[in-house]
């Protein structure tokens, strides 16, 4: 019987009684699918760590031109390492500009039901910049599920 054939998000303790019953910290990571650290026994992501040179061509290539979520998935690290590593080289992030054709866009893709994050891939920014451009142009923001905000809910991201 396969304890975790039905679990995507395994407990400690499915895994404390994994490892109790074969002992195996190798058949634990395979039952889980992913790796297990010796120090908490706990499942981790195995991390990227990026050589000075990769470092440098994430550099280079985004002083060039590309964007960072593109520079994150081809080196298979969070945008936000790509972003630690420009600021560790001096690089200043560049500005997530929006034409005004593009901005209009935006507003008709919202008002049709497209999430900040639809509009952001679909523009080649960040959700956050298509939040920004939206409210700048007048637009009711919807709340995290969808529905139109009603003026009672406390706004704590301003």
């Amino acid at each position: 019987m396969a304890l975790t054939g039905q679990l995507s998000n395994p407990y400690a303790p499915l895994l404390r009684l994994l490892r109790l019953n074969r002992g195996d910290e190798a058949a634990v990571a395979l039952a889980v699918g992913r790796p297990m650290t010796p120090v908490s026994g706990g499942v981790k992501q195995k991390q990227r760590r990026l050589t000075l040179e990769e470092q440098t061509e994430v550099v280079r290539r985004y002083q060039a031109g590309a964007q960072m979520n593109y520079l994150a998935q081809h080196y298979q690290i969070h945008r936000r390492t790509v972003s630690a590593i420009l600021k560790r080289h001096g690089v200043e992030p560049r500005r997530q500009e929006l034409s005004s054709e593009q901005i209009q866009h935006a507003v008709l893709m919202y008002a049709q039901g497209n999430s900040l994050t639809v509009i952001g891939a679909k523009l080649g920014v960040d959700s956050g910049t298509v939040h920004i451009r939206l409210r700048e142009q007048g637009v009711q923001m919807r709340d995290v599920h969808g529905r139109e905000r009603t003026g009672l809910e406390v706004n704590i991201a301003r």
